[in-house]
């Protein structure tokens, strides 16, 4: 059996990718204005840093779907660049600005947080920033890993990761500057968004041949386990983020017990919050930054129970991304 992984799986892809976020986010104690009984366990609070891997997988995602584009230039990055800004602006103009407008310090800040340089009206905007950065670069890194795959692939993620220890080692004090902060983000999550990219052109997934069987379906679920445990252990290597390394095995591991067994109403759940992944990532967002969430936060703490709040705060999240994205699909069907 060779590994289906078309528009299906992807969704189911981004919808764990999601829950892991939220999952991550809702057990930072810090982004919270209360605390759950889970908090006192410093070894608990470390462990769930693990989830943190929906970061690689998205950004892993991103280079994979990118490899499909008919039409590798600027324009189809500004599209896609238009496509995210929209449900972000949505969120930020309709439920952030109203909240905190006296916070907003001047024209300039407002743009920075626009474009997700500055993460003040929302702590999890560094996407935004992240991925107009990819849609400007990836035309250039995609033609030219297009002539020789895996050469150019190994010099472009050398050249990204040198970069970002550059700007480590000779700028320590990066962080001090929005664009150098995000420049560094970039620098960092680039790598695994090539090797998503490579192995979408090198068809890695789907050429390999999976015998039909429970037991493989068994095998994959402690391999994610393990994935998980590693990544407690260790998520980077002298600057290196190792989510190159476990992004691709999860999602591997992943397509393998979805092609194996078949659950619809999992399968469904999964796909629909796969749909609206980018916009709960932005929405949940309210619950915690510091500027709104005095006023969101309340909404989600229905319980002193971290996994009921955390069950209810994704579930909040994905209605109202819904509602979101119905009224962002009008949009998009005006402007064309």
């Amino acid at each position: 059996m060779t590994l289906e992984f078309g528009k299906e799986k992807t969704a189911i892809i981004k919808g764990l990718a999601i829950i892991f976020m939220i999952i991550l986010h809702c057990s930072i104690p810090g982004n919270w204005d209360i605390s759950f009984m889970e908090f006192g366990s410093e070894n608990w609070v470390r462990f769930m840093g693990v989830f943190k891997l929906c970061v690689g997988i998205f950004t892993f995602m991103v280079g994979y779907g990118y490899a499909f584009s008919k039409n590798k230039d600027l324009k189809y990055g500004l599209i896609h660049i238009r496509k995210l800004l929209i449900p972000f602006w949505i969120i930020l103009i309709i439920f952030t600005l109203p909240v905190c407008y006296s916070q907003i310090g001047g024209g300039n800040m407002l743009f920075l947080n626009m474009i997700g340089i500055n993460s003040r009206l929302n702590w999890f905007s560094w996407f935004v920033a992240f991925y107009i950065f990819a849609m400007i670069v990836m035309p250039f890194v995609g033609r030219l890993i297009d002539q020789k795959p895996l050469f150019y692939s190994l010099v472009c993620i050398g050249a990204f990761f040198t970069g970002e220890v550059a700007l480590y080692e000779f700028y320590p004090n990066y962080t001090e500057n929005d664009w150098t902060q995000r420049l560094f983000d970039c620098l960092l999550q680039t790598p695994c968004m090539i090797l998503g990219y490579l192995f979408a052109k090198q068809h890695w997934f789907t050429m390999i041949h999976i015998p039909q069987s429970k037991y493989m379906s068994l095998l994959a679920f402690f391999l994610i386990v393990g994935i998980l445990i590693a990544r407690s252990l260790k998520s980077a290597f002298w600057g290196f983020n190792l989510d190159f390394f476990y992004a691709p095995l999860f999602i591997f591991s992943v397509l393998i017990m979805t092609n194996q067994l078949s659950n619809r109403i999992v399968s469904k759940v999964l796909t629909i919050l796969g749909n609206t992944s980018v916009y709960m990532w932005f929405f949940h967002a309210l619950f915690f930054t510091k500027v709104t969430r005095e006023l969101y936060q309340p909404f989600v703490v229905v319980s002193d129970s971290f996994w009921i709040v955390t069950s209810w705060t994704i579930l909040l999240t994905f209605v109202c991304s819904w509602c979101i994205l119905f009224v962002v699909n009008k949009i998009e069907k005006k402007l064309k």
